[in-house]
Protein backbone atom coordinates (compact mmCIF):
# COMPACT_ATOMS: atom_id res chain seq x y z
CA UNK A 1 0.00 0.00 0.00
CA UNK A 2 1.59 3.37 -0.64
CA UNK A 3 2.15 6.06 1.22
CA UNK A 4 2.63 8.37 -1.16
CA UNK A 5 0.89 9.50 -4.26
CA UNK A 6 3.18 10.69 -7.72
CA UNK A 7 3.84 14.18 -7.81
CA UNK A 8 3.05 13.98 -11.45
CA UNK A 9 -0.74 12.99 -10.45
CA UNK A 10 -0.77 15.86 -8.24
CA UNK A 11 0.24 18.35 -10.33
CA UNK A 12 -1.86 17.27 -13.12
CA UNK A 13 -4.80 16.76 -10.22
CA UNK A 14 -4.39 20.11 -8.72
CA UNK A 15 -2.75 22.55 -11.15
CA UNK A 16 -2.23 26.57 -10.79
CA UNK A 17 -5.97 27.64 -11.33
CA UNK A 18 -7.00 25.06 -9.03
CA UNK A 19 -5.03 26.98 -6.07
CA UNK A 20 -5.88 30.51 -7.75
CA UNK A 21 -9.34 29.92 -7.12
CA UNK A 22 -9.21 27.81 -3.74
CA UNK A 23 -6.70 31.01 -2.60
CA UNK A 24 -9.77 33.18 -2.04
CA UNK A 25 -11.60 30.31 -0.20
CA UNK A 26 -9.17 29.90 2.64
CA UNK A 27 -11.16 32.07 5.24
CA UNK A 28 -7.82 32.92 7.51
CA UNK A 29 -5.17 30.85 6.44
CA UNK A 30 -1.87 31.57 3.75
CA UNK A 31 -0.17 28.70 1.93
CA UNK A 32 3.32 28.84 2.11
CA UNK A 33 4.09 28.37 -2.06
CA UNK A 34 5.97 31.64 -2.44
CA UNK A 35 3.28 32.42 -5.72
CA UNK A 36 0.62 32.76 -2.94
CA UNK A 37 2.17 33.88 0.30
CA UNK A 38 1.89 37.59 -0.08
CA UNK A 39 -1.14 38.48 -2.12
CA UNK A 40 -1.66 41.45 -0.11
CA UNK A 41 1.84 42.50 -0.25
CA UNK A 42 3.12 42.19 -3.33
CA UNK A 43 1.62 42.57 -6.74
CA UNK A 44 2.78 39.93 -9.46
CA UNK A 45 1.80 39.41 -12.99
CA UNK A 46 0.23 35.98 -13.94
CA UNK A 47 3.40 35.00 -15.62
CA UNK A 48 5.84 35.16 -12.58
CA UNK A 49 3.31 34.05 -10.12
CA UNK A 50 3.37 30.82 -12.15
CA UNK A 51 6.70 30.43 -12.42
CA UNK A 52 7.14 30.89 -8.41
CA UNK A 53 4.28 28.36 -8.30
CA UNK A 54 5.88 25.64 -10.45
CA UNK A 55 9.86 26.60 -8.86
CA UNK A 56 8.19 25.71 -5.14
CA UNK A 57 6.40 22.54 -6.50
CA UNK A 58 9.82 21.29 -8.02
CA UNK A 59 11.55 22.19 -4.57
CA UNK A 60 8.82 20.25 -2.69
CA UNK A 61 9.02 17.12 -5.02
CA UNK A 62 12.02 16.19 -3.08
CA UNK A 63 10.34 16.74 0.31
CA UNK A 64 7.03 14.90 -0.99
CA UNK A 65 7.84 11.65 0.11
CA UNK A 66 5.24 10.71 1.99
CA UNK A 67 1.81 12.92 1.39
CA UNK A 68 -0.80 10.34 2.49
CA UNK A 69 -1.63 11.67 6.06
CA UNK A 70 -4.33 9.78 8.63
CA UNK A 71 -6.13 11.74 10.84
CA UNK A 72 -9.04 10.92 13.32
CA UNK A 73 -11.76 11.68 12.70
CA UNK A 74 -11.93 11.45 8.96
CA UNK A 75 -9.00 8.83 7.79
CA UNK A 76 -6.55 9.53 5.28
CA UNK A 77 -6.11 13.06 3.34
CA UNK A 78 -3.85 13.87 0.83
CA UNK A 79 -1.24 16.55 1.27
CA UNK A 80 -1.31 19.39 -0.92
CA UNK A 81 1.16 22.31 0.92
CA UNK A 82 1.99 24.05 4.25
CA UNK A 83 -0.03 27.14 5.56
CA UNK A 84 0.19 29.56 8.20
CA UNK A 85 -2.99 31.68 9.94
CA UNK A 86 -2.93 34.92 8.23
CA UNK A 87 -1.50 36.23 11.72
CA UNK A 88 1.47 33.85 11.67
CA UNK A 89 1.91 34.85 7.73
CA UNK A 90 2.08 38.44 8.73
CA UNK A 91 4.53 38.06 11.34
CA UNK A 92 6.87 35.61 9.67
CA UNK A 93 6.91 38.98 6.52
CA UNK A 94 7.58 41.73 9.10
CA UNK A 95 10.11 39.50 10.98
CA UNK A 96 8.75 39.07 13.92
CA UNK A 97 8.60 35.22 13.73
CA UNK A 98 10.61 32.79 11.89
CA UNK A 99 8.54 29.75 10.21
CA UNK A 100 10.32 27.36 12.07
CA UNK A 101 8.39 29.31 15.23
CA UNK A 102 5.42 28.32 13.60
CA UNK A 103 3.28 25.38 14.67
CA UNK A 104 2.67 23.44 10.95
CA UNK A 105 -0.01 23.45 9.45
CA UNK A 106 -1.01 21.08 6.84
CA UNK A 107 -3.24 22.07 3.53
CA UNK A 108 -5.16 18.62 3.04
CA UNK A 109 -7.69 17.24 0.28
CA UNK A 110 -9.72 13.79 0.01
CA UNK A 111 -11.77 12.93 -2.88
CA UNK A 112 -14.67 10.71 -2.66
CA UNK A 113 -16.14 8.54 -4.98
CA UNK A 114 -19.93 8.42 -5.90
CA UNK A 115 -20.24 5.60 -3.05
CA UNK A 116 -18.78 7.22 -0.78
CA UNK A 117 -15.02 5.72 -0.66
CA UNK A 118 -12.06 7.72 -0.30
CA UNK A 119 -9.99 8.09 -3.52
CA UNK A 120 -6.99 9.46 -2.10
CA UNK A 121 -6.11 6.43 0.23
CA UNK A 122 -3.35 4.07 0.43
CA UNK A 123 -5.01 1.38 -0.85
CA UNK A 124 -6.22 3.04 -3.83
CA UNK A 125 -3.45 1.76 -6.99
CA UNK A 126 -1.79 4.12 -8.88
CA UNK A 127 -3.64 3.18 -12.09
CA UNK A 128 -6.93 4.60 -10.13
CA UNK A 129 -5.45 7.67 -9.61
CA UNK A 130 -3.67 8.01 -12.74
CA UNK A 131 -7.88 8.13 -14.27
CA UNK A 132 -8.67 10.73 -11.97
CA UNK A 133 -9.06 14.04 -13.92
CA UNK A 134 -7.96 18.07 -13.03
CA UNK A 135 -9.78 18.49 -9.48
CA UNK A 136 -11.94 21.52 -9.11
CA UNK A 137 -12.18 23.22 -5.69
CA UNK A 138 -15.45 23.65 -5.89
CA UNK A 139 -16.22 20.20 -6.20
CA UNK A 140 -18.77 18.14 -4.60
CA UNK A 141 -17.08 15.52 -3.62
CA UNK A 142 -14.11 17.20 -2.29
CA UNK A 143 -13.23 17.63 1.50
CA UNK A 144 -10.52 20.45 2.02
CA UNK A 145 -9.23 20.76 5.58
CA UNK A 146 -6.42 22.31 7.40
CA UNK A 147 -4.42 20.14 10.15
CA UNK A 148 -2.77 21.96 12.40
CA UNK A 149 0.11 19.65 14.47
CA UNK A 150 0.50 20.90 17.70
CA UNK A 151 2.28 19.47 21.11
CA UNK A 152 -1.60 18.18 21.78
CA UNK A 153 -1.73 16.40 18.94
CA UNK A 154 -3.60 17.33 15.53
CA UNK A 155 -6.43 19.56 15.04
CA UNK A 156 -8.59 19.62 11.74
CA UNK A 157 -10.49 22.53 10.58
CA UNK A 158 -12.88 21.60 7.72
CA UNK A 159 -12.74 24.18 4.88
CA UNK A 160 -15.31 22.21 2.90
CA UNK A 161 -16.57 19.03 2.48
CA UNK A 162 -19.26 16.33 1.15
CA UNK A 163 -22.50 16.61 2.98
CA UNK A 164 -22.66 12.67 4.10
CA UNK A 165 -19.02 13.34 4.90
CA UNK A 166 -19.14 15.85 7.31
CA UNK A 167 -22.50 14.12 9.24
CA UNK A 168 -20.19 10.96 9.04
CA UNK A 169 -17.72 13.30 10.69
CA UNK A 170 -19.92 14.80 13.53
CA UNK A 171 -21.15 11.45 14.55
CA UNK A 172 -17.88 10.30 15.30
CA UNK A 173 -17.02 13.52 17.20
CA UNK A 174 -20.36 13.26 18.95
CA UNK A 175 -19.76 9.53 19.57
CA UNK A 176 -16.75 9.99 20.93
CA UNK A 177 -17.86 12.92 23.49
CA UNK A 178 -20.43 10.99 24.36
CA UNK A 179 -18.11 7.51 25.26
CA UNK A 180 -15.55 10.32 27.19
CA UNK A 181 -18.78 11.79 29.00
CA UNK A 182 -19.85 7.82 29.75
CA UNK A 183 -15.93 6.96 31.36
CA UNK A 184 -16.47 10.32 33.47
Amino acid sequence: MPKNINTDHIERMFPFEFYEELIPQLAGYTIMNPAFFSPDHIQIDENKKRGLFDKHRKEMEKLNQLNILSVEPIGELLILDICYTNDQSEAILKGGLLRSQVPISILSVQLYDSSGQPVFASDVSEESIANIPEVLWDDPNLLIAIVSLSEEGPKIGILKAPPQIEQLIEHQIFENEDAADDQN
